[in-house]
This record gives structure tokens, sequence and C-alpha cells, in this order.
């Protein structure tokens, strides 16, 4: 008969080493070079690619309603100086509708965010009806692909256009507002058939990955190059053609 010596039971300790910051750092390089299926692609724009960021955001306010005297008084009725109310009313009258492309303190150039990239895939993605017919691809697109510029770090924010404006396009627009039909002179800054390189990114996850086939990807690209990229695409602006695509290897 077999004898029990120890009616106590014995527990395993695992003692988990707190890891360096070295160590994460190399974890943390591993994950970014695995976890990324990256698309860099240079995209060659057929003529113009108008700006489409307020340059006065007073102004588009004002814009939205009737126009007339009382949007410039109040634009700059709570200056008390002469000069610069004077100089406030030029300001107003000549930033009116004028849409520019970002300017970045410290940094020469015109700029767009990158995250309008992004924008585009949405749109164009859903025209074409995949966001309903991939299951699960509009929250896969929304979280887990990214659009990002050339540079590292807070410079993937951005895509460089130029170095400055080729000129202003003047366009005239109709809306109806409370007191009837309202026309507006809109203005926009833009660049000539500018070259843009920028990657999207697609998180190499099952809920991500599988909902991303190359010849979906590649329609949405194509749609994407007929629709236009920047403002003003209606009438037939920011159309572009793909001059180069390619996947990095490791995601870099």
């Amino acid at each position: 008969m077999a004898t029990k010596k120890n009616d106590k039971t014995e527990t395993a300790h695992v003692i988990v080493r707190a890891k360096s910051n070295h160590e994460w750092q190399a974890l943390l390089t591993t994950a970014r070079s695995e976890h990324w299926r990256t698309l860099r692609l240079a995209i060659q724009l057929r003529g113009w690619l108008l700006a489409g960021k307020p340059a006065n955001l007073d102004a588009a306010k004002a814009m939205l309603g009737a126009r007339g005297l009382e949007d410039y008084i109040e634009a700059v009725a709570d200056i008390e100086d002469d000069a610069e109310r004077a100089l406030a009313a030029e300001r107003v009258a000549s930033d009116e509708g004028l849409c520019e492309f970002s300017r970045r303190p410290g940094k020469p150039g015109i700029w767009i965010p990158s995250n309008n990239v992004k924008a585009g895939c949405k749109e164009n993605w859903s025209v074409l009806g995949l966001r309903m017919s991939v299951r699960g691809s509009r929250g896969a697109l929304a979280e887990g692909v990214f659009a990002v510029g050339p540079g590292e770090g807070a410079e993937s924010d951005w895509i460089c256009v130029g170095t400055e404006p080729a000129g202003v396009y003047t366009a005239v627009s109709h809306s109806m507002g409370p007191k009837g039909p309202i026309s507006a002179i809109k203005r926009h800054e833009y660049v000539d058939r500018p070259l843009l390189s920028f990657d999207l990114k697609f998180a190499r996850a099952k809920s991500v990955e599988e909902k991303f086939s190359d010849d979906d990807v590649a329609k949405m690209l194509i749609h994407f190059g007929e629709h236009g990229l920047g403002a003003c695409r209606s009438q037939g602006f920011g159309r572009f053609d793909i001059v180069s695509i390619e996947q990095i290897e490791g995601g870099e």
C-alpha cells in the first residue's frame, strides 16, 4: 500500500525579469519590420492639384452666411487701432475664399497631410461597393490601413507637393442659403503636375489582411486616380496616374 509522504502541494514560482530598454527596443524593431505589409507608390498628377484648406477660418465661416458688408464689419469690429483695423480688413478681403496648401514652421515647401490619401482610399473603396461586399472591410480600413509620407516619425504625417504654388485658380460657387441663392468666389492655390510619393501600410493581422486582396486594392487605386486628389475633383482636377508601386519587404 502506497504511503502518502506529504499533504502539502508545492507550487512552482516563475520569476519574470523586467526587460531593459535595449531589449524592448529590439522587440519593437522586430515588430515594426514584421507588422506591416507596405506598398510604396509614386503618382503623377495629370494637371493641377488644388489646395482645399481655408486660409482664413473667419472668412470661411462668413462665406457660409449671406454675403454683405456686415460680414466685413464683424470680422474687424473688435480691433480698436485704425491702422490694425485697415490691415485686418485688407487681409480678410484678400483671403476670403482662398484655399491654400499647408506651410510648416521651419520646413520649406508646401504640403498636404498624408491622411488626405487615406481619406481618398476610403472614399473610393466605398464608391466601388467594396465596403459592403467585403464584410468587415470598413472597420479594417479605418483602423488597420494607413497612408504615410516618405519621412520618418512625425514627418510621415506630411507629403510635400512642391516648393511654392504655381498660381491661384479662381472659381465661382453657387449654393442655396437661408435667404436664397448665394454666389461666392473661391480661390485655390495649385501646383502643376506634381510627382508625389507615399506608402500604404496594411497591418499584418488576419482581420485586416484577408479584407484587402491585391485585385481589390488595384481596382481601388485605379478608381482613385480617375476620381482625383485634392479640391474641385468634380471639376476634373487632381486626376493622376500611378507611376510605380512596389511592396517593401520588412515593412520599412
